[in-house]
């Protein structure tokens, strides 16, 4: 587990901008020397409780105040500007920040922001999608552009400006290869779309408005998407071994089977409460870390005790 801030911002509407941002930044600042992992910060346009009006603008003041913080947008609305503009932006936020960067991205949720900009009545959420395909095919094409997606507003081309001798009718690619990490935001239980984040490699960030009791929710989703495209996301997964008589550990040459001494109990979920007691602290791990065990589990206010359980990693 890693520590990280994430800022609306939100401050009363009667302060002064000029007071508010430098505090934000100081905010951010001080994070960073406490050693915070990540700050995300997020934008809006019509609103003067939440005022910073782009979030990459507000972090590239502080990418040279800070040491090794990651500074993520939270998000850019990809509503608000043609998806051209988002990668070439982030691309070039990303050599600045020499990779400390991660890209946050919504379909901008503020209706007044919407009404603003003239597009109140469409659909927000499609606009997300389509500028997102556009985004990572930008990233991974080679000039000149030819981009014409199937039920996609935004249609890219340099095919007829494109110049090697000039280098024109071309983009910077992002400093991190291939590139930045992508996250979004969710707010409703069983969101569909982090099935879809899941799908694309991005990552999902659970917003402060959600209930804990559907939080799982997200993670079910999340790897249901990756196991739609045969991936699979790993949690991270600790075996403590203590013990003096005995080696830790000893392999099976004939099949490979690894047996693990004088283990501490296996926490597999702390929020859940899902922990194994191995019987004389011993399992044997397989292929893939699956494993076997005797002993105990226990699951919530469960407990199930048992000779041949197996755990599939």
């Amino acid at each position: 587990m890693r520590l990280g801030y994430f800022t609306m911002p939100v401050h009363p509407a009667s302060r002064n901008p000029t007071d508010t941002l430098r505090e934000d930044r100081e905010t951010i600042i001080l994070a960073d020397e406490l050693g915070y992992h990540d700050a995300f910060v997020g934008e809006h346009l019509t609103d003067l409780v939440e005022n910073v009006t782009n979030s990459m603008m507000f972090l590239a003041t502080l990418i040279h105040s800070t040491k090794r913080i990651i500074l993520g947008s939270g998000t850019t609305n990809l509503s608000h500007m043609h998806p051209v503009l988002v990668a070439a932006h982030a691309a070039m936020f990303d050599h600045l920040a020499q990779g400390r960067f991660i890209l946050g991205v919504s379909p901008g949720a503020l209706p007044s922001d919407a009404e603003a900009l003239g597009i109140f009545t469409e659909d927000r959420n499609k606009m997300f999608a389509e500028s997102i395909e556009v985004i990572l095919k930008l990233w991974a094409s080679k000039p000149p552009f030819d981009i014409d997606l199937p039920d996609n507003r935004f249609k890219v081309s340099t095919k007829l400006t494109y110049d090697e001798i000039s280098n024109t009718g071309m983009m910077i690619k992002p400093f991190q290869n291939p590139r930045p990490e992508i996250v979004g935001t969710v707010v409703a239980p069983f969101s569909k779309g982090v099935i879809a984040m899941g799908e694309k490699d991005m990552h999902p960030i659970s917003a402060n408005f959600l209930f804990d009791q559907w939080l799982p929710s997200h993670w079910e989703n999340y790897a249901k998407g990756k196991a739609n495209v045969g991936k699979v996301d790993y949690d991270v997964l600790r075996l403590e071994s203590t013990i003096k008589a005995l080696p830790n550990a000893s392999i099976n040459l004939l099949n490979f089977e690894l047996t693990l001494r004088g283990l501490a109990p296996i926490v597999l979920s702390d929020s859940q409460n899902v922990v194994i007691y191995p019987k004389e602290q011993e399992v044997k791990m397989g292929k893939n870390r699956n494993f076997t065990f005797a002993g105990r589990i226990r699951a919530g206010r469960f407990e199930f005790f048992g000779k041949q359980f197996g755990f599939e990693y």
